[in-house]
């Protein structure tokens, strides 16, 4: 998905945001904000060919270089994770209530609401102190597009799978649903962090705390960018990518990114967000808001 006119904006935005996170100094904040903007004006059209993913990926680096901040988002990320500790035996219960693919289902209803953990898209703002509340709300909702039954053909069908992890306290739902995958399935899941601080996006770390170990392999992208950057990734994960027979793409930023190469990967795709912004709404076609599990090619 290429940049569209509201990600310009959106990106300022989130540079002021950011800056705010990771220092208090009102003059530092002003030279962050001031060297994104130069060089939006700078790059000019030459933005509009790329991915928000980028965008954003840019913005932080910045924030990074200038602020002597390296992990801006480090309180947000561990207390989302113990939030989201504090909220998982409540989806476990209702998990617990469902037999065989009606289980599997609503797991995977909960890692895109998992989804719902988010500090850094334009116009969404979730209280830290809400997160239990919009998670259950959530999963009342159910999906908007729902490619499920898609998804689980592929995984009867599949040896591995290749999980690309997007947010902090996320990744506790996204570990239940893995969960329930290998319970279901003689398939192998390679679960994958970024190799950095970047937004509130899980590192290795992250996925350690919360046990994500104990029902994935847990491996790293060898970078820190927003989605998918083919070009900064680790032979390792490049590997990964070409041995997995499905990948289960989590988040917006793996779908701007994803979306643009899918015929150069070359492999079946299931993306699982809940679309936040309304430029993602616009390209799924959905109201802003809506959860999404869709499926992107055969097996």
């Amino acid at each position: 998905m290429r940049v569209r006119l509201l990600c310009i904006p959106c990106t300022l935005r989130a540079a002021y945001d950011m800056a705010r996170k990771a220092t208090d100094d009102e003059e530092v904040q002003r030279k962050i904000v001031l060297e994104v903007l130069r060089w939006l004006g700078e790059e000019g059209e030459k933005l509009m060919n790329v991915t928000p993913a980028m965008l954003h990926t840019y913005t932080f680096k910045t924030v990074q270089r200038i602020s002597g901040n390296n992990d801006p988002f480090a309180r947000l990320k561990k207390i989302s994770n113990s939030l989201a500790m504090k909220v998982m035996p409540i989806l476990k219960r209702e998990i617990d209530n469902r037999e065989g693919i009606e289980a599997l289902k609503f797991a995977a209803l909960g890692a895109v609401c998992g989804n719902s953990i988010d500090f850094e898209v334009e116009g969404y703002h979730v209280p830290i102190e809400e997160i239990e509340k919009a998670l259950l709300n959530c999963l009342r909702e159910g999906l908007t597009i729902n490619e499920t039954e898609r998804l689980i053909n592929a995984l009867t069908k599949s040896k591995r799978i290749l999980y690309l992890l997007d947010n902090a306290g996320e990744i506790v739902f996204d570990k239940i649903f893995i969960e329930a995958i290998v319970r279901n399935y003689p398939v192998k899941v390679i679960a994958a962090v970024k190799s950095g601080p970047i937004l509130n996006d899980a590192t290795i770390e992250d996925a350690l705390e919360i046990g994500l170990q104990e029902v994935a392999e847990v491996i790293t992208t060898g970078n820190n960018y927003i989605g998918l950057n083919m070009d900064e990734s680790s032979e390792d994960f490049r590997r990964e990518l070409r041995e997995a027979d499905v990948i289960i793409a989590k988040g917006q930023g793996y779908y701007e990114s994803i979306s643009e190469i899918e015929h150069i990967l070359g492999k079946s795709v299931a993306y699982m967000l809940r679309a936040k912004c309304p430029v993602i709404a616009e390209s799924l076609n959905v109201l802003r808001g809506s959860n999404i599990i869709k499926f992107v090619g055969k097996i």
